[in-house]
């Protein structure tokens, strides 16, 4: 099925997941209206891609699976995070209930929305739990892991170089966040 843009706003989920992919665009619904961001630049997709086979690897002996760039809905919203742990279901997008954690790559351009916009959405679902992945200039990913504490999120340890933490996945899975080995350059 496929849809085109016909209007400025009043799109439903429906809407969102009628789109046909295209390379080199995400797409979200946010209000109604379609928010369409480039693909992410290689440093951002390479920390998301690292980030997720190490969640992959330690969430599935439990039955679930870490994914990028999958759509997910958030209420009436359909947001495209950059990784997600999930149960394991093949449908077009995800259900805010099937979502155990989400990861957010900060890029210039989606900030505000992955700091404020975001957060407080997944929150008001009950997603549990929040990272938010900062790329500084120069040097080594922050990661910001935060849990849901009420309806907001609360931050639970923070990931720097030299600062190595170890955080709760989901219930009885933790993973060894450590910048300096899961950023190393290849050789």
């Amino acid at each position: 099925m496929s849809s085109t843009a016909h209007r400025y706003e009043g799109y439903t989920l429906d809407d969102w997941e009628a789109l046909e992919p295209r390379e080199g665009r995400r797409i979200e619904l946010a209000n109604g209206r379609f928010r369409v961001s480039a693909a992410p630049a290689k440093p951002h997709q390479r920390v998301a891609d690292r980030i997720c086979r190490l969640l992959d690897d330690a969430v599935a002996p439990v039955g679930l699976e870490a994914v990028s760039a999958t759509g997910v809905r958030v209420g009436q919203l359909g947001y495209i995070p950059d990784v997600v742990v999930c149960t394991t279901d093949d449908a077009t997008s995800i259900p805010s209930d099937d979502v155990r954690l989400v990861v957010e790559v900060l890029s210039p351009s989606t900030a505000s929305i992955d700091r404020l916009e975001k957060p407080a959405a997944y929150a008001a679902v009950g997603v549990p739990v929040y990272w938010l992945v900062e790329l500084p200039r120069d040097g080594l990913p922050v990661i910001r892991c935060s849990a849901l504490d009420g309806n907001a999120y609360t931050e639970v340890a923070v990931a720097r170089s030299g600062e190595p933490v170890e955080v709760q996945v989901v219930e009885g899975v933790s993973v060894k966040l450590d910048v300096d080995v899961l950023f190393a350059p290849r050789r």
